[in-house]
């Protein structure tokens, strides 16, 4: 893995890559415009699969695992078992973290045999799940309804910090995250919709950059991030825009 200070890595030269692609993984519904991203070189090179995360609802289907079920009474006095919807899910080296609706824990799966290996908990307090990356120690960073922060958690679910804070006015602040993702060197990449932009944050809560700001017009979606080297912006008004950035 590369190291390096979060200046020296800003320090770095970036270089963004546009590219017309059809996007994969489950989307985070965020904001970015891709006009941010409009003074890049465009190129037909697809952004590696194995480089990002995500999985489509297609995929996890095609894997046929036992989704986590619920029981409720029909009308008629009856019991029924239904099946929990799948919300997002990621696949991170052999494990496969699935997240189902209305459910305050995520579930982990073996990619081999599918079969489930563990569970990670959280709060019920902490709102609703509306997305999550996962370190390579197993850490999750997720993102919640009406929180304006990034949760950081154990493996195991326990809260371990709140990494960057609410506002408009710093770059460290944060106003409507939305979607994130880790890369290489360990550091978080969020998009945060009420800023419109991406920002990089170490996972000990040092700020350490951000870029992507919408300069140009007409305004384009962006529905998630992903990846770690590079970090992939997927989006376009039909999802089928993807923009590569090297970390």
């Amino acid at each position: 893995m590369r190291k390096g200070s979060p200046v020296e890595l800003d320090q770095q030269r970036r270089r963004f890559i546009g590219s017309s692609l059809a996007a994969f993984g489950v989307a985070s519904v965020a904001g970015l415009p891709a006009p941010a991203f409009a003074n890049n070189q465009l190129s037909t090179e697809r952004a590696s699969k194995d480089n990002c995360s995500r999985l489509t609802e297609l995929q996890v289907a095609s894997m046929r695992i036992n989704a986590p079920t619920f029981t409720v009474e029909t009308p008629q006095s009856e019991m029924q078992t239904l099946t929990r919807q799948l919300r997002m899910a990621r696949r991170y080296q052999d494990l496969l973290y699935l997240s189902f609706q209305n459910e305050s824990s995520i579930h982990v799966y073996d990619s081999t045999s599918l079969l489930p290996r563990f569970e990670i908990p959280f709060g019920a307090q902490l709102g609703i799940l509306k997305d999550f990356a996962v370190s390579e120690s197993g850490d999750v960073f997720a993102l919640f309804t009406g929180r304006h922060t990034i949760t950081h958690l154990s493996s195991n679910g326990a809260f371990v910090q709140t990494i960057g804070e609410f506002g408009i006015d710093k770059p460290q602040q944060l106003n409507g995250p939305s979607s994130l993702t880790i890369d290489s060197l360990g550091n978080i990449h969020v998009w945060d919709s009420g800023a419109r932009k991406i920002k990089v944050f170490t996972p000990d809560n040092q700020f350490v950059r951000q870029y992507g700001q919408a300069r140009f017009s007409p305004v384009q979606m962006v529905r998630s991030i992903d990846g770690r080297d590079p970090i992939v912006v997927i989006g376009g008004n039909s999802g089928d825009q993807v923009w590569s950035f090297q970390v």
